[in-house]
């Protein structure tokens, strides 16, 4: 796992990113793109944007975004803007007060 890690470049997949307060780990975002190819992650992406404030989440949102567009894959794109919609309305999103 740490090798393809070790691997993640922006603009090019895998992708990994992460989110601390202090030192504290507090939100993550895994762009793999091709579970074939990097198999220790079976999904093609995987975060917790959902319980972090909407100040992190709309710029991990973006990235998440432009990452499959440059993948050219609109269907996943247009995914996660319809995700992120609903996050900024509060759907599927944890309450400001309740996020990490």
């Amino acid at each position: 796992m740490k090798k393809i890690m070790d691997k993640s470049v922006v603009n090019k997949m895998p992708q990994f990113y992460f989110v601390f307060r202090k030192e504290q780990l507090i939100g993550y975002l895994f762009i793999i793109g091709d579970t074939q190819k990097y198999r220790p992650f079976p999904w093609l992406a995987i975060s917790n944007v959902d319980e972090l404030p909407m100040r992190i989440t709309r710029p991990l949102m973006k990235i998440h975004i432009k990452a499959w567009e440059k993948m050219n894959d609109a269907t996943m794109a247009d995914y996660l803007r319809r995700q992120l919609i609903d996050y900024e309305h509060g759907v599927g999103q944890r309450p400001e007060n309740l996020c990490r």
